[in-house]
Parts: C-alpha cells; structure tokens; sequence
C-alpha cells in the first residue's frame, strides 16, 4: 500500500506551504526533527525550490518563529481589543488562552520564548514597533483602559505588562517543562494567581 502525500500546495505559494510545514513538524515532532530534505519530500518539490525561498534551515526556522509569533498574536490581541468584557474577564481569559497554547503547543512555544535563537529573534522582532507586536501593545492598551477606571494603580504600562507577561509565562514554563505537577488543579492555580497580579497592580 503506497504512503498518502500531503495535498500538494498551490502553485506560487510554497513559501507559506514551507512554513506552514516547518510549524507543524515542529509543534508536533520537536525542532531536532527539522530538515529540508524531509521538507521537500513532504511538499514534493525540488531542493532549488526551497532554497529560492529560503537560504538555509535557520532562515526557515526564523520564519517559523515569525509566523508562531503572528499566530499567538491572532489569538491574543482580540481578547484585549474585546470591549464586550470587563477588564477583569479579559485579563482572565487571555491568561487562560496563552496557557493553552503553551500546553497544547510546548515545542512551538520553546521555539518562541526558549534560549535557542534568542539573539536572532531579538534582531527580527522589534517590540517598539507596535505592528510587529501587536499582542502586547494591546496588552499596553488595556493596562490604560483599567488605569482610566481605577482598576490599577496609574503607572508605568510597560512595566506594568512586562510584570503580567512574567507571571504567565513563568507558569506556562514550569507546566510544559514538568516542574509543576498541578494540571488538575491548574484553574485554580490560575484564577489565585490572576487574582495576586491584579490586587498587586492595584
């Protein structure tokens, strides 16, 4: 019985179809696992073909990290942007909603926060740049909107989000590494630690 390909991605689009790829061998296999010869068995396309797009297997893994990040943000910054919701049930589900991802997704999650590539993706990501990091500006921006009604204290947003984003991403580590053996209790982890930051914003 002969192996199913994957469906043959459209002519013209093989970048995205390369990344794409590169993202869910990743996520799913681990970064190690990565090479661009199994890339182009997967896609059924020529070596050259790849190289056109991408000098070498960190300029494809570069890309994968932008578009990780592109993807965490779609998540993110509509939960921020949701005025429908208090500013407590936004704060609430966008930690639940960036925990989920690390947990359902740790090695794309390593990828984007781990010590691997770390100076690479400092010289890609320019986190002034409110369009190439949308989920925190938006993040800055409900910081201001719960200053505005008195929810937390009127200082400094970034400082402000920097201590929030630590916070969360500490506990996402710590689940995904193994060092917190409390997935059960995970909720209630998290409702008691949403509930710390905001009194300590206060």
């Amino acid at each position: 019985m002969k192996e199913k390909k994957n469906a043959p991605y459209h002519h013209g689009n093989l970048k995205e179809a390369l990344l794409q790829t590169a993202l869910e061998i990743i996520d799913t296999e681990g970064l190690d696992t990565i090479t661009l010869r199994d890339l182009t068995q997967r896609l059924g396309t020529s070596r050259s073909a790849v190289y056109r797009h991408f000098v070498s297997k960190e300029a494809l893994i570069l890309g994968v990290i932008e578009k990780g990040y592109g993807e965490l943000d779609l998540l993110i910054t509509p939960i921020f942007q949701d005025r429908s919701r208090s500013v407590a049930e936004r704060f609430e589900v966008m930690g639940k909603t960036y925990l989920n991802f690390a947990i359902e997704h740790p090695n794309l999650y390593r990828l984007l926060f781990g010590e691997n590539f770390r100076h690479e993706r400092e010289e890609m990501c320019d986190y002034k740049d409110e369009s190439q990091a949308t989920g925190l500006y938006a993040l800055i921006g409900l910081l201001l909107e719960a200053q505005e009604e008195g929810i937390i204290a009127q200082e400094n947003p970034i400082i402000q989000a920097a201590t929030i984003w630590a916070s969360i991403h500490g506990l996402a580590s710590l689940l995904i590494d193994g060092h917190l053996m409390m997935r059960d209790n995970l909720e209630a982890i998290y409702e008691y630690s949403i509930g710390v930051l905001l009194k300590g914003l206060r």
